[in-house]
């Protein structure tokens, strides 16, 4: 037994060294779980000069959030909304508004951005140029047998839209005739589509290819990073009054703060859109009650209107009688501002707000902007 326990011992020493050199500190298949901390920043990559430097950028940028807490006293935070929500509820529309138009999406840019590149090739349309972090898709040129000198291409822009769980797609056309091998296309993209008809068109295609593969979830990892900057926002001006700070052009934010209106049962009785003004009243559950009596309403039950507003005491709560805000007139005042415009509320007959009314208003307005 001597003689084996002695050579035992070197054998199980030598098993225990090689265990340290696979899994130890300095091991082969060490853990790297705390590599992160030792990590380091760099300069960022320099192009050299004369060169096109549009696909240079940050892969993983980190979002600036800037919002101020409206609620000073206690109060219950609500759920975290989720990244995505039920495919079956996701709607694909075109907006317009003068001559700009675009798709609104109720999904995140990560889950559109591959929905567009499938639909190029499922069209065999080629993908000349893809930046994910800037979210803009090139096509190349591309001829058609109908019209032997047409040439034509499209550039697809992703946006995040107003809502953080939306997106927004644009499309810009460039054009040029091909008489002769001497004429040559565009060397920069125009500031608007070349043929309005043709974006329109393209636009379209797109817009029923989203819809019809809507049930589809595959998200962009990439493309995580397009305009992650949120464009509205509950702040306070620099009065201190709350107020929704919202990063559109004025004549966006104005159609878009109307149909936020009429969706929130903020009923409009007139505007001033010279002055920025609408004047609204709270009637909860009026287009409920126009359903129910229009022609070919059918007898429904009685749906609960429950949300994040119906925890704040008394505002939203699930009784429409008991709340203070029915039947209150109030006026929404939008005027321009550095980044955007600013969106407050008061009462039409100038009297002050109650203890979390200015919030409750202002919040569904936010809630249904898009």
């Amino acid at each position: 037994m001597r003689p084996l326990t002695a050579l035992l011992l070197p054998i199980l020493s030598v098993a225990l060294a090689g265990c340290g050199w696979l899994t130890g500190d300095e091991g082969y298949f060490r853990d790297r779980g705390d590599d992160y901390r030792k990590a380091r920043s760099i300069p960022p990559m320099k192009a050299p000069e004369g060169t096109r430097t549009e696909a240079v950028s940050q892969l993983y940028a980190i979002p600036v959030e800037n919002t101020d807490a409206l609620l000073e006293d206690e109060f219950e935070v609500p759920r975290p909304q989720p990244l995505s929500g039920d495919a079956g509820e996701k709607v694909v529309r075109i907006q317009k508004l003068g001559e700009e138009q675009w798709i609104l999406l109720d999904e995140t840019p990560a889950e559109t951005w591959p929905k567009i590149r499938a639909f190029l090739v499922s069209n065999q349309i080629g993908i000349e140029r893809e930046d994910a972090s800037t979210g803009q898709m090139e096509t190349s040129w591309l001829s058609f047998r109908s019209e032997t000198t047409r040439r034509e291409k499209y550039r697809f822009r992703v946006e995040q839209g107003v809502q953080r769980t939306s997106s927004e797609v644009y499309v810009l056309q460039a054009g040029y005739r091909q008489e002769t091998p001497e004429d040559q296309p565009p060397a920069e993209w125009p500031a608007a589509s070349a043929d309005a008809e043709r974006e329109t068109w393209m636009l379209k295609e797109l817009a029923n290819y989203l819809a019809a593969a809507g049930e589809e979830s595959s998200v962009s990892l990439l493309a995580q990073g397009i305009s992650t900057v949120n464009k509205v926002y509950l702040v306070r001006d620099p009065g201190g009054r709350p107020v929704i700070d919202l990063r559109l052009g004025f004549d966006r934010a104005w159609a878009s703060l109307g149909r936020a209106l009429e969706r929130a049962d903020l009923a409009v009785k007139d505007l001033d859109r010279s002055a920025g003004l609408y004047y609204v009243v709270y009637e909860p559950g009026r287009k409920q009650d126009e359903e129910a009596t229009g022609p070919g309403a059918t007898e429904q039950q009685e749906s609960p209107r429950k949300g994040f507003f119906a925890r704040l005491w008394p505002w939203g709560g699930d009784d429409e009688d008991d709340n203070p805000a029915t039947g209150r007139r109030y006026r929404v005042e939008m005027r321009t501002a550095e980044k955007g415009v600013l969106i407050g509320v008061q009462r039409d007959d100038g009297s002050d707000f109650e203890e979390g009314e200015v919030e409750f208003v202002l919040g569904l307005i936010k809630a249904h902007l898009s």
